[in-house]
Parts: C-alpha cells; structure tokens; sequence
C-alpha cells in the first residue's frame, strides 16, 4: 500500500520536494495510515509534515480521548500537532445549519488558518475509494449533476491553499491490513456503526444489499463513474470558463456582469457551468449551490422583462438590466455618495489655435477625455464623441451634473423635445446608472447626454468655421460604467 500511495504522489504530483505540509487526521484507521505513510516518505521528499485534528465535542470523553490520541501519536513520530476546538453548535444556530454542515465549515477554516498560520500550501486528507463509491452514490439518491458524479476530487484549491488525496485509489480493507501489518493502533468512532445518517445507511445497509443482490463489484462501478465524470466535468469547465471569458462585460470581487444575448446563444448545458462558474468563484466551493438556484438565474437572463431581479442564498442576487445580467452582492445606494455638479471651461484659444488640443478628467463622474479645435467637418465616429460650433462657444463653460426630476432636450435632427427619462429607456440605460449619468449643460439647455444623444445647442451648420471636438475616453462609475463604451 506504501507503494501505492507513493505512486499516485508522484503520478499527479500531489507533493513537491521540500513542502511544508498539513495532515488532517482524525484518529481512525485511515488518517493514521496516511500520516504514517507520509511520515516514512518524509526524509527522501524533505517534507515537514504538520498534523491538524478538529475536536468537535459530539462524543464527549471520546472526541478528547481521540484528540489526546492524535497529539500522543504526533509526538511519538515528532510531528508538530495543532487542535482546533470550534463552538460547533453555536455557530449552527448562529447560521442556521446543521450540526454536520457546520462542523464542516468549521473543520475547514481551521484547516486554512492552521495553514496559514504554519505557512503550508499544502493539506492532505485521508479520504479513500470507499469514501468516493459512498458519496457517488449517496449523490444520485439525492440527484446531482455531473459535477457532483464526479465525487471526491483527487485535488482541489481553497483558501489559497491546495487540498490533495494520496488515499483516493486506495479501498478500506487495504487501509485496514496496513495497519495490522505496522501495528498501527487508531481510534474507532462507534458513531460510524449508527445509521442517523444518510452515509452510514449506504454504507451499512445499501451497497452491501447491491453486491449481494445486483453487483459484487458495485464499488469499483461506482468510482470508475466518479472517474470518468470527472475527467468529462474537468472538459465542460474549461469550455464553460472560455465561453465567461467571451461573455464578461465587467468583473469585481463582489459582482460579474454578462451580456445575456451572449450567454443564451451558448447550448444550455454550457450556460448552466457559466452560471456555476460565477457563482462558485464568488462564493466559494463551501457553499453548495442546488440546480434549482442557476435555474433561477437563466430565468432571468432570459426574461421578457427588461428590468427584473432574484435573491438568492449567501446574500446573493442576480439582477438584469437590458441586455446585462450581473451576478453578485448588489450595493445598497448610499446617499452620501450623490455625484457632484462640476464645470469645464472652454478655452478662448488664439486666431492661429496652433496648440489647440486640452485633456481633462471629470472625477465626479469618472470621465476622462479631451477636447480639440479643426478647422475641416468632422463627423463623430461613435456616440462618445460631440462636435460644436467653436465660435459659439468659445470662452463659455458646460455645466455637468446628473439629471434632474423632469429634464428634458431637444436632441438633434428631431423637432420638439423629448424626457430624458424616455432617452435614458430608448438607449436602455439601467435604471442604477441613470442618476449618476453626466449631462452636459450650455446656455442652461442639455447640450450632450454623454454617449448617448446630443442636443440642439451650438450645433456645426454650414456657417461653422471652427469646429470644438469633444472626445471621452473612459468614463467610470465606480468601476461599473466602463462596459458602456463602443
């Protein structure tokens, strides 16, 4: 078995030469095989082995009796132990989870701040074949994807470190025989003979009902399942990863943002690993998120509704605006954060103009552009860009702020003046982004709803000799606008 290990190490290069590593290890047969395993490749690989053992305090005397064991057993091979004694039942309330689910996400903090706190990259687990045959087929009675049929990962990243399996290939009896063979004592959790729990019944109970009546090799089944939807979920990862690549518009730590026209034309499965995807990397692989949730998120990528949201858990939401849906933890409005009205002065340059080019930046609203004379017509090439009779506005300043209650222009090429709330919903502007939206004010009229619609003030006519262009190149709001541009 020694070998064996050692071979899936190296195979996939679970552990490099010289890595500091932590071990979780419970006390039972399995993590006490791994960590004497481990101990006896130490000195060829230049390991520094660290053991970590949470003390749930489920069992009373015997969850101390099972710490005591791991710290003696640590000491008598000469491997730094730490514990970890979390208020599992507390923080259950606290959050509203079963004990279990707690435990877990207790088990695992400590995990990676012990890691940190030890400066490890590295922790192993003794989780085995019969571990990954149970949780397969634990997660077809429950009904899963082919995510979960892929079962226990031979290695995963969490929390800036990595977790890793050397016992995956191995089955239980040859983790039993080890220890008989090395004279290895373990504590047995009498806990693992009840079947409380979903697990213990499938084990107990279920697969050994399947190998007598249906399959004597029903494990090995089920984990070359968990094998082979691996490998096909890895491939349907990478796919989905390249189609968010091309369908991102913006991305924070708390929200993304997708164009959904995009996304629906992508086959379904692969908008379902998107959705996924995104949820996963903001939130973490703790948290399991069911089918029904990305369901609800297509749902709204494609509702017919310009203008919809859902709340989903962990604080989530998905909310559409337009063609974007973005995907995150939406910020609530601050009202001390209400945009400022600024002002930007035209120069007066000289007859010749020869340096007739300024560059300017609007921090209120995140704008950054320039504005230049010519003397040739220029058309503008996209909406962020405006041109202007310079004689008529030579030496004034625009006055920019957000819109007002009521505003309303008269844009150009169109008679009679239009809200600029309609503008705002013809150019599906997102209801969010409307108020903190630069309007650029002359001779107290909406001359430039900035990229959107230009009004009828200073316009270039035929009698124009000088022409003022006003480019923007990056206008940002609170690092959400810039999606706008183009």
């Amino acid at each position: 078995m020694r070998f064996k290990v050692k071979r899936t190490i190296e195979q996939y290069r679970l552990l490099e030469y010289g890595e500091r590593i932590l071990v979780g290890v419970s006390g039972g047969v399995d993590s006490i095989a791994l960590l004497s395993i481990l101990k006896s490749l130490a000195t060829d690989y230049h390991w520094e082995l660290h053991v970590a053992h949470v003390e749930h305090g489920f069992r009373g005397e015997d969850s101390l009796a099972d710490a005591e064991f791991v710290r003696n057993f640590s000491e008598m091979i000469e491997v730094p132990f730490h514990l970890g004694q979390p208020r599992v039942k507390q923080y259950a309330e606290e959050k509203k989870l079963s004990k279990q689910v707690a435990a877990r996400e207790l088990r695992y903090r400590f995990f990676a701040e012990t890691a940190k706190e030890i400066e490890a990259n590295k922790l192993v687990l003794a989780h085995h074949a019969d571990d990954q045959a149970e949780t397969v087929l634990m997660r077809i009675l429950r009904g899963t994807s082919v995510s979960g049929l892929a079962g226990i990962p031979l290695r995963r990243q969490e929390n800036g470190f990595e977790i890793v399996r050397p016992l995956l290939f191995v089955w239980r009896n040859e983790i039993e025989d080890f220890c008989k063979q090395e004279n290895l004592s373990y504590r047995t959790d009498l806990s693992n003979a009840l079947t409380d729990y979903l697990r213990n019944k499938i084990r107990l109970q279920l697969i050994p009902l399947l190998e007598e009546a249906y399959n004597e090799s029903v494990k090995r089944a089920l984990v070359q399942l968990g094998q082979i939807a691996g490998d096909e979920d890895a491939l349907l990862d990478q796919m989905a990863k390249e189609r968010l690549n091309q369908i991102m518009v913006a991305q924070s730590n708390d929200v993304i943002t997708l164009d959904t026209e995009q996304l629906l034309t992508a086959p379904l499965a692969l908008q379902r690993r998107v959705i996924k995807l995104i949820l996963y990397y903001l939130c973490g692989h703790t948290n399991e998120w069911e089918a029904k949730h990305i369901e609800q998120v297509l749902a709204v990528s494609g509702h017919t509704r310009p203008s919809v949201e859902i709340h989903l858990p962990n604080e989530m939401t998905a909310w559409r605006e337009y063609r974007l849906i973005h995907i995150g933890r939406k910020r609530k409005p601050n009202a001390d954060s209400e945009v400022s009205a600024t002002k930007l002065f035209i120069p007066d340059w000289p007859s010749d103009w020869a340096d007739s080019y300024l560059a300017f930046e609007i921090p209120e609203f995140g704008l950054r552009g320039s504005m230049e004379l010519s003397e040739t017509s220029i058309i503008p090439v996209n909406p962020w860009e405006a041109v202007f009779d310079y004689n008529l506005v030579r030496g004034k300043q625009f006055h920019i702020r957000a819109r007002f209650p009521g505003d309303s222009m008269r844009p150009v090429g169109m008679n009679g003046s239009k809200k600029l709330k309609e503008i705002f919903i013809d150019s599906r502007i997102p209801v969010a982004s409307r108020d903190r939206w630069p309007i650029w004010i002359l001779d107290e009229q909406i001359a430039w709803v900035t990229g959107i619609r230009r009004g009828q003030v200073a316009t270039v006519g035929t009698n124009t000799r000088q022409i003022l262009r006003i480019r923007i190149e990056q206008i940002l709001f609170n690092g959400e606008m810039n999606s706008y541009r183009g």
